[in-house]
Formats: C-alpha cells, structure tokens, sequence
C-alpha cells in the first residue's frame, strides 16, 4: 500500500506546473511588437471609396445592392442592378470588422470590440447612429498571430493594437 501512495504522491510532484520550463530571452531575440493607433482613429468608421477584395468574408443583399465583409477591414457596398456586371460603389471602413447584419435601414456592425450601428437610408452615405462599447468582451488583439514566441507585452495606454510585426529586440518579457 505504501508503494501505491508513492507512486501518485511522485506522479503528481512530476506533474506539477512548476516543472515547466520556458525558453529564455537573450539579446537580440525575434519579437512580435503591437502596432498601436489612437482610439480615435481605431474607432473612428468611415465611407470611402471602392478597394480591391482580398480577404472576402459574409455577404448580405439589400434591394439591388450587395455588402461584402472584407474581414479585420469593413465593408464593401457593390451595385448589382446589373447583375452581369456588378459595380462596386463603395466601401464602409472598420477596423476589425468579422460581422454584420441589415434590420430595416440599419446596419450592424462590428468595429474593434465595439457594436456599431449605421443608417444606411442612404448606402453612399451611411450615418453613424448608435455605437455600444466594449459589446465583445473578447480582444484578440491583445497576442501575436503566432505561439511558442517572444512578444512585447501589450500596454493598451499606448492606443488600441491593429497589428503585429517582427522585430529585434532585447530580452522581451512576454511569451506565449
């Protein structure tokens, strides 16, 4: 019996989190590093005027126009009157917008971690109406696209993070 307590009492103790090892920071070690905007300028949702399609997401119909996600980018506005020849229009910026949905006039949309809604009466010139902050609670932003790396640690009174780039730095502090 007392060679059973042993052997869970070792398997436990082996088992425990504070035999894993993480790699040390040295000089010169490959980081991930935020790219930080003002709020301002994160949040800030904007018509423009039409951009290629690169990373095409959800579609929605309204009448004789066509909205496209373009992800972590916004919306594009196509005109499909013709439907053999489809004309973009426009396009609806929002930083890290994944989802939308159409109510009546109205346009839901995400921006960041923010609920967006615009009035959409008129598709080439969407009015901002109602915005519900922090409606996401989760923010992706906060780690690098890749794991089992160095990164700088976020410090979001620097802005909101839009991205992240690979740079050179010295004995980083995070690690995920």
């Amino acid at each position: 019996m007392r060679l059973f307590y042993f052997i869970i009492i070792v398997s436990l103790v082996s088992c425990s989190p504070g035999t894993v090892s993480l790699p040390k920071p040295t000089a010169n070690t490959q980081t991930w590093v935020p790219i930080y905007v003002s709020p301002e300028t994160a949040r800030k949702v904007t018509y423009t005027t039409p951009r290629p399609i690169v990373n095409s997401g959800k579609i929605y119909t309204i009448g004789n126009y066509l909205l496209q996600v373009e992800k972590d980018s916004g919306i594009h506005i196509i005109n499909y009157s013709n439907r053999t020849s489809p004309q973009k229009t426009g396009f609806i910026r929002s930083l890290y917008c994944s989802e939308m949905s159409v109510k009546g006039q109205y346009l839901y949309l995400n921006n960041l971690d923010d609920l967006v809604v615009l009035n959409i009466a008129d598709i080439t010139n969407p009015v901002e109406v109602n915005r519900v902050p922090h409606a996401f609670p989760v923010n992706l932003n906060d780690y690098p696209p890749a794991r089992n790396t160095f990164f700088e640690c976020p410090d979001h009174s620097k802005g909101d993070i839009v991205g992240w780039r690979l740079e050179i730095r010295d004995y980083p502090k995070c690690y995920r």
